[in-house]
């Protein structure tokens, strides 16, 4: 009885992957494999394959209690709360989702990530320019700089300003981005 409790804790950490071993399709839970399957947004064709896989064993999957399993643990991960910290954390949903409320969460979700990582890449940008003036500024107060070289340098130094501010203004409007209703056209297919 514990070899088997053992085993089947064993089953569902390893339900992540995409095929089981003979002694785990010999010993599946397959309600709760099919409800780990869709609590985590696996498709149901990926979860079918791993679950079918097991008939190369000679061991038949009760694809029904899966499919019971699956739809379960799909109502818990389409949620719209999940949705958006799926959205929040820059993560996909593999469509799998047909709830408009969810993808609607989702979409504002992954619009504030966005935002979050072009932030996060102005600041880099802003951080690497500002070292490279440092480096003109140091170059251009060298007495050993060529005419050639200084025209270049501040010619340099003037596409980095302008590019600096650029990112200093485009940094100023993205928290008003954040504040705007999202709007996303659906089509019917």
């Amino acid at each position: 009885m514990i070899k088997k409790c053992v085993f089947s804790l064993a089953l569902i950490t390893l339900s992540g992957c995409t095929s089981l071993s003979q002694e785990e399709c010999a010993y599946a839970n397959w309600q709760q494999l099919g409800y780990d399957h869709g609590q985590s947004g696996k498709t149901y064709s990926q979860g079918v394959d791993t679950v079918t896989a097991c008939q190369e064993f000679g061991i038949s999957p009760d694809v029904a209690q899966y499919k019971e399993g699956y739809d379960n643990g799909l109502r818990y991960y389409c949620e719209p709360e999940n949705g958006f910290t799926l959205g929040i954390r820059g993560e996909s949903y593999n469509g799998v989702c047909n709830n408009t409320q969810f993808r609607k969460a989702w979409q504002e979700g992954n619009d504030r990530y966005q935002l979050e990582e072009r932030k996060a890449e102005i600041e880099q940008r802003l951080n690497e320019i500002d070292w490279r003036l440092n480096t003109i500024r140091d170059e251009l107060s060298a007495e050993t700089v060529g005419s050639n070289k200084r025209k270049e340098l501040h010619r340099e130094r003037e596409m980095l300003d302008d590019e600096r501010d650029d990112l200093i203004r485009e940094r100023s409007l993205l928290p008003l981005l954040n504040k705007l209703p999202s709007f996303h056209v659906e089509y019917e297919l």
